[in-house]
């Protein structure tokens, strides 16, 4: 992406998982990039596989720290306390990262003039009535997550409105790929410790709309870039749902165990847990020309041999 090759840009939560993917992508035409990352989720080894990126070990709520950074032209802003049962268990830290670490963001990006994307999520929705769910469908968070996710969208739009900052907002599906934790790598956890039992937390008829990190890290990209793209939110999935007991039926043919593996849900799921996520992708597609290439069908077997189960 010529427009962003010479950006001073700063990536939070950059060692995390869908930050590792998006420095290697940036770092392949835009030299000048900075992780922050307090490495409380993310991943030292992430870091130690950017060598060209400076890192700087930080918390997003050090507000002195995270302003005394280099300069930046451009922000992406994907540090967060992710884990809802963790948001249900313990609120007011979840706040604190998620919406007090935004605002210490936004800060940072006033003090250099920086533009702005924001990484949100599916979670802002709740348990919506009308699918696939457009960006317009407004907010109903279900969980502690998801109302900090809210509060983060809601100090963009300000500092939007009455600082003059340019910033975008993605809303996250279920983002899935190499070096991912979730309920794909959760699956497979089990069915290597024992492959002939499955256990499916919940009742298995959750859906999920599962979109690679390949084409987020395009949207994001894109997100940045384009003009038009300024002051705007995106819904980014794969714009198709999957329940979660075919996400598992799926696996087991891969690894040829459909007829010898049993299969059992809990039926309780955990506080907070969402029914089901399918997005709305068209505006995505319309102003930003993005359109997912990954089929969660084709790339599970890659995901499987990259550990090595075939």
């Amino acid at each position: 992406m010529e427009q962003l090759k010479n950006k001073k840009i700063l990536v939070t939560g950059g060692a995390g998982f869908i930050g590792f993917h998006l420095c290697k992508k940036l770092l392949g035409f835009a030299p000048n990039l900075t992780i922050y990352d307090n490495l409380s989720s993310g991943k030292l080894e992430n870091i130690k596989d950017l060598p060209k990126a400076k890192f700087v070990k930080g918390d997003i709520l050090n507000l002195k720290k995270l302003c005394a950074t280099e300069k930046a032209d451009l922000i992406f802003h994907l540090a967060a306390q992710v884990v809802v049962p963790y948001s249900m268990e313990n609120p007011a830290e979840d706040f604190e990262t998620n919406a007090r670490g935004t605002l210490n963001v936004l800060e940072k990006a006033r003090k250099d003039d920086a533009r702005v994307v924001f990484a949100s999520s599916a979670a802002v929705y709740g348990n919506p009535t009308k699918f696939p769910t457009p960006e317009d469908y407004g907010f109903n968070p279900f969980s502690c997550y998801g109302l900090s996710k809210v509060v983060g969208e809601q100090y963009c739009k300000m500092y939007m409105n009455q600082y003059g900052l340019d910033i975008t907002i993605l809303r996250f599906a279920n983002v899935y790929g190499s070096r991912c934790h979730g309920v794909i790598h959760d699956f497979l956890d089990k069915l290597q410790k024992n492959p002939l039992k499955l256990e499916i937390i919940g009742t298995g008829l959750q859906s999920r709309d599962f979109v690679h990190v390949s084409d987020v890290v395009d949207a994001i990209i894109l997100a940045a870039a384009r003009e038009n793209a300024i002051g705007q939110t995106f819904n980014l999935g794969f714009g198709k749902t999957t329940k979660i007991i075919d996400l598992a039926k799926m696996i087991l043919k891969i690894l040829n165990l459909s007829d010898k593996t049993v299969v059992t849900t809990t039926n309780v799921s955990w506080q907070g847990d969402i029914d089901t996520i399918w997005f709305d992708i068209s505006r995505a597609q319309k102003e930003l020309q993005w359109h997912p290439r990954v089929r969660l069908e084709d790339n599970l077997r890659e995901i499987i041999r990259e550990r090595n189960m075939l």
